[in-house]
């Protein structure tokens, strides 16, 4: 007996596990991807959860349907695709079935219990199709046939050709549908989609599936499509409202932050298009690229406001959106820009200047066509990795090279020549991999491999703010300042810097994949990764 208990023990140490690390609260670090096809349904006592195949696990509010954060692996789970997810009303457990892995917990939002399926002995290439619970177990649909678990525990109770159990309570699946085509007939949708046999029209006149239909304990209806789109209403009106809870593609290059974000990055096969998120009212939108017939298809890598149009940087062309007449048109290398990426463009009264991987170049406003200074073939076949643009100067980052053009005077100057070289006196011939820019009130902050170095635009001299063993040589590739802290966005994760004390907080989490942009607040650090759009409660540490 005392064996068999320590057996048990030693079984669920080995399950639990909490969120990323222990310091942080569940919902201090969430990621936000792109959901991919609703594959399951199921509701709790105050939310309802939809699983996701590339988003996690959403959750919506039980009344009022507002959007709540998601579950994903930054809070714990083992993966975003989700084949599964179930709340058990018996104990109060939110099970959730993710790659490999069936979680549950109490808490229902971390301190996971985790099994792997491969422990119980299923032959390969089973797949979890749905499920379920009784007042005893938790029942879990598989591909070969039933697995039996323990309600509280998780633990594994043995497999059956067919359940044991007459009572049980299956949660909605896209592997299991277990509705009439016919009863989707039965609602009506809003915002201009219309339903159509086994699924829906939307407003732009494309198909999309419907996956799931789920019908809650007290007529809340969900209807989930493949596009990752959310219907949501009740039995007594029949009418379904959309709602977005994920972004139009998972490697976010760019955010551009105004009243609300809009965020877009590199091309995919399941890429639906260009997001809006207005986070404090926790809305999203997605601009998709079937949706307009002059949205081109295609990686985007930056952006910027241009009056009432906003440009998109992309793969050899530029898009333009206009926005007071909801209109869209793409600008191509004709109009006199070069460079098969587009990574930066700053505004200035009249023009827009564009840096990209071949050089520098320059729209007018008005009639988007190019307007060269003369300057700019310095810059051919150079790769321009960031520019900014003050008081009428425009800096300019290359790999070896950082180079001020004094846009009033046409002058153009060495970083070397503009000021007295204060800190880095001795090591400006040596400098390279000038890489990101920052103006943060009156110093210009530059990254370089040999350390961040701040030019006082006021005083006219150089400053070192952080030295290149804050970093290990690691590759900048975006930087924010707030107060006395600096962010660096690496390659491989991100750092907080305190200038004045100079302590380092050095980030490394396997969600956080590889960071290409960055926005800080007084609240928030909002990163633009290649695993979605992460946010940071980053006053917690």
């Amino acid at each position: 007996m005392y064996r068999n208990s320590l057996l048990i023990l030693l079984t669920l140490i080995c399950q639990l596990n909490s969120q990323p690390d222990n310091r942080y609260n569940p919902f201090d670090w969430v990621l936000y991807r792109q959901l991919g096809e609703i594959t399951s349904i199921t509701e709790g006592f105050s939310y309802i959860y939809i699983g996701t195949e590339s988003g996690g696990v959403v959750r919506i509010q039980r009344i009022g349907h507002n959007l709540e954060e998601p579950l994903t692996t930054a809070q714990g789970l083992k993966s975003n695709y989700i084949s599964a997810v179930h709340f058990d009303r018996h104990i109060g457990n939110l099970w959730i079935a993710a790659g490999e892995n069936v979680h549950s917990s109490h808490t229902r939002v971390g301190n996971w219990y985790i099994n792997n399926i491969v422990d119980w002995g299923l032959p390969l290439g089973t797949i979890i199709v749905r499920m379920g619970s009784s007042s005893n177990y938790i029942w879990v649909n598989t591909s070969s046939g039933y697995v039996k678990l323990d309600h509280i525990s998780g633990i594994f109770l043995g497999t059956y050709t067919y359940p044991d159990e007459i009572n049980i309570e299956w949660s909605s699946s896209s592997n299991f549908p277990d509705y009439e085509i016919d009863r989707l007939n039965e609602y009506s949708l809003s915002d201009g989609w219309l339903v159509f046999g086994n699924g829906a029209v939307n407003p732009h006149g494309r198909d999309m599936r419907a996956t799931v239909l789920f019908e809650g304990r007290e007529g809340d209806i969900v209807l989930g499509m493949a596009d990752g789109t959310i219907f949501i209403g009740d039995n007594h009106l029949k009418f379904l409202d959309p709602l977005t809870a994920g972004l139009g593609n998972n490697d976010v290059q760019f955010i551009l932050n105004e009243k609300a974000f809009r965020v877009g990055g590199r091309f995919g096969n399941r890429t639906l298009g260009l997001t809006y998120y207005d986070s404090r009212r926790n809305i999203m939108a997605i601009t998709g690229f079937d949706d307009y017939s002059n949205l081109t298809v295609g990686p985007y890598y930056c952006a910027v406001r241009v009056e009432d149009e906003i440009w998109y940087g992309g793969k050899e062309m530029i898009l333009v959106y206009d926005e007071n007449s909801d209109f869209w048109r793409t600008l191509d290398e004709t109009r006199g820009f070069s460079g098969q990426i587009i990574t930066d463009m700053e505004v200035d009264s009249e023009f827009v200047w564009i840096a990209s991987s071949s050089g520098i170049s320059r729209l007018n406003q008005h009639s988007k066509s190019g307007n060269p200074l003369g300057f700019e073939k310095t810059f051919n076949h150079v790769y321009i990795y960031d520019i900014e643009l003050v008081n009428n100067q425009l800096w300019i980052a290359s790999n070896y090279e950082l180079t001020i053009v004094d846009l009033s005077e046409e002058k153009v100057m060495n970083f070397k020549r503009i000021g007295s070289m204060g800190d880095m006196e001795g090591m400006e011939d040596v400098l390279t991999g000038f890489k990101a820019l920052v103006h943060y009130k009156n110093q210009m902050m530059v990254s370089t491999n040999h350390g961040v170095w701040s030019f006082d635009l006021m005083s006219k001299s150089w400053k070192e703010l952080v030295d290149a063993s804050v970093f290990g040589g690691r590759e900048i590739t975006a930087m924010a300042r707030f107060k006395k802290f600096i962010f660096l966005a690496t390659n491989d994760g991100f750092i907080r810097y305190d200038l004045k004390d100079r302590f380092i907080r050095d980030y490394h989490y396997d969600f956080l994949g590889q960071v290409h942009d960055i926005n800080v607040d007084k609240k928030h650090l909002w990163l633009g990764t290649s695993n979605g759009l992460i946010k940071f409660k980053w006053t917690k540490d």
